[in-house]
C-alpha cells in the first residue's frame, strides 16, 4: 500500500499571496474535530474538549454545564441549542467525557438515536431526538478536576491588543493543565497576566491552538468569544486565503527530500496500535467526507534547507493540524526529529563523528522543532498579520552547526 504521496514542486515558484479578506461568519460546527492530551505531558497540537483524538486545530467556547455519566441507562433529549452538533461532541459535553471515550461508546453500540444505532460519530444530532446511553458497571463519573490557579510565570508576549495576544512559548512548558500537569502551564500564566480571562473555558483561557510540550514557538491567544470564533474558523481553513499559515523549523535524521525542493506528504493519521501515545501516518488518506473511526487527513510540506553529517534542517509548512503531525510524518518516512524520544530520534549522536554538530546535538534536551512563523487575519481589522520567532539557543546551535558543515562540504 502506498501510504504517502510525494510531489516535487518547483522551488523557485513563489507561494500565492494571502489576501487580507475578512473572515466569514462562524458557527460552532464549522470548526474541525478536536484533539487532546494523548500522553499526559500536554504534547498535543489542538483540542476542543481535551480528549486525545488529535484531529483538529481549534478551541471553541465551553459547552453548557454537563452531567456525569454513571453505569446504567441514561435517556437524553437533544435541546434546541444543540441541534446540528456532532453526536460525539455533544455526548462528550453532555456527559463530561473525552471525545475519544464518547467515540468508544458509539463504536460499542452503547448509543441509540431514536432507537437506531448511529453509523458514524460525525452524525449531526437534531433537536428533539431521543438519545439513549447504555453503559456497563465499569463506567463511573470522572473525578473532579482541581481548580485553576493563576501563576506568575515567565511569559514572552510579542504582541498584545484588546482582542488577541501572541506569545513565544519555551520548550518544556505545557499549554494547559492535563494529566500530571495541574500547574506551571501557559494557561496558568495567562490567568495571571490577564486577570478575568475566561474565554474558551476556565482550564483553557483564551487557548486557540497548542504546541507540544517540548516544541517551542508561537501561539495566538483570544481575549473574547468573537476573537476565538474568528480564529477558530481560520485554523479550520489552513493555508487558504482566509486561513492561518503556520511554519516550523525542524532538525531531523537523514534527508527527507532534495535540498531546496518542497516535498508534500498527504496521508491518513490515526493513533498507533502498539503505543497509544503515538500516532501513525502509514495510512492511506480517507476519502473526502468519509469518517472511519479516528482516521483523519494529514497534509505536510517539507523543504530541506541544509543537509550534512546525515542530518537535515527542514522548513515545514502545515496544511492540517493533527496531533504530532510533523513528528509522525518525519518518523514514518524514516527521518525522526532529533531528540524526539517518543518517535525514535534519541541517541542519534552516537552515529555522528566528533565535532561541532555532534556537540550541539548532545546539548539539545528536547525534540528539534520550533514554531517559527504564524500568520492569520486579525479578528477585528480583517487585515492579515504575521509574526516570527527566532530560534532558541539550543536549536540555533544545531542549525548553525549543520549549516556550517554543509557549506564546508559544498566547497570540498
Amino acid at each position: 500500500m502506498r501510504w504517502y504521496e510525494d510531489r516535487v514542486k518547483n522551488p523557485s515558484r513563489a507561494q500565492p499571496a494571502l489576501a487580507p479578506d475578512p473572515v466569514p461568519a462562524i458557527v460552532a460546527d464549522a470548526a474541525p474535530d478536536a484533539g487532546g492530551d494523548v500522553d499526559g505531558d500536554g504534547d498535543v497540537d489542538v483540542d476542543v474538549d481535551g480528549d486525545g483524538d488529535g484531529d483538529g486545530d481549534v478551541e471553541l467556547p465551553p459547552p453548557p454545564p454537563a452531567r456525569p455519566l454513571l453505569a446504567g441507562v441514561l435517556r437524553l433529549v437533544v435541546p434546541d441549542a444543540a441541534g446540528q452538533q456532532r453526536l460525539d461532541a455533544w455526548l462528550a459535553a453532555e456527559l463530561q467525557l473525552s471525545r475519544s471515550r464518547a467515540n468508544a461508546l458509539i463504536d460499542a453500540g452503547a448509543i441509540t438515536v431514536d432507537g437506531v444505532r448511529p453509523k458514524r460519530a460525525s452524525y449531526k444530532v437534531s433537536v428533539g431526538e431521543q438519545i439513549v446511553v447504555t453503559t456497563p458497571p465499569s463506567w463511573s463519573a470522572p473525578a473532579p478536576l482541581p481548580p485553576m490557579v493563576a501563576e506568575d510565570l515567565p511569559l514572552v508576549v510579542i504582541y498584545d491588543d484588546d482582542d488577541i495576544c501572541v506569545i513565544d512559548k519555551p520548550a518544556g512548558m505545557v499549554v494547559h493543565p492535563g494529566a500530571g500537569h495541574d500547574t506551571g502551564t501557559v494557561a496558568n500564566a495567562l490567568m495571571f497576566r490577564f486577570p478575568g480571562l475566561s474565554v474558551g473555558g476556565e482550564r483553557r483561557p483564551g487557548i486557540v491552538h497548542r504546541l507540544d510540550k517540548d516544541t517551542s514557538g508561537l501561539l495566538v491567544v483570544a481575549k473574547h468569544d468573537e476573537a476565538l470564533r474568528h480564529l477558530a474558523a481560520q485554523f479550520a481553513a489552513h493555508n487558504s486565503d482566509s486561513g492561518v499559515d503556520k511554519r516550523y523549523i525542524a532538525c531531523c535524521f537523514g534527508l527527507p527530500g532534495p535540498p531546496g525542493v518542497e516535498v508534500e506528504l498527504i496521508t491518513g493519521h490515526d493513533r498507533a496500535v502498539r503505543d497509544r501515545r503515538r500516532f501513525t501516518t502509514r495510512l492511506d488518506p480517507p476519502e473526502e467526507g468519509v469518517t472511519i473511526g479516528q482516521l483523519r487527513l494529514a497534509h505536510t510540506c517539507f523543504t530541506v534547507r541544509h543537509a550534512a553529517a546525515t542530518l537535515a534542517v527542514v522548513d515545514v509548512r502545515l496544511l492540517t493540524g493533527r496531533t504530532h503531525q510533523i513528528r509522525a510524518h518525519l518518523a514514518d518516512s524514516g527521518h525522526p526529529l532529533l531528540q524526539d524520544d517518543l518517535y525514535g530520534g534519541v541517541h542519534i549522536e552516537r552515529r555522528l563523528q566528533n565535532g561541532p554538530v555532534r556537540d550541539a546535538v548532545v546539548q539539545l534536551r528536547r525534540q528539534a522543532l520550533h514554531a517559527s512563523s504564524l500568520s492569520f487575519i486579525h479578528p477585528r481589522t480583517g487585515q492579515r498579520v504575521s509574526f516570527s520567532s527566532p530560534l532558541p539557543a539550543d536549536m540555533a546551535a544545531v542549525v548553525d552547526a549543520i549549516a556550517l558543515l554543509a557549506q564546508t562540504d559544498s566547497r570540498a
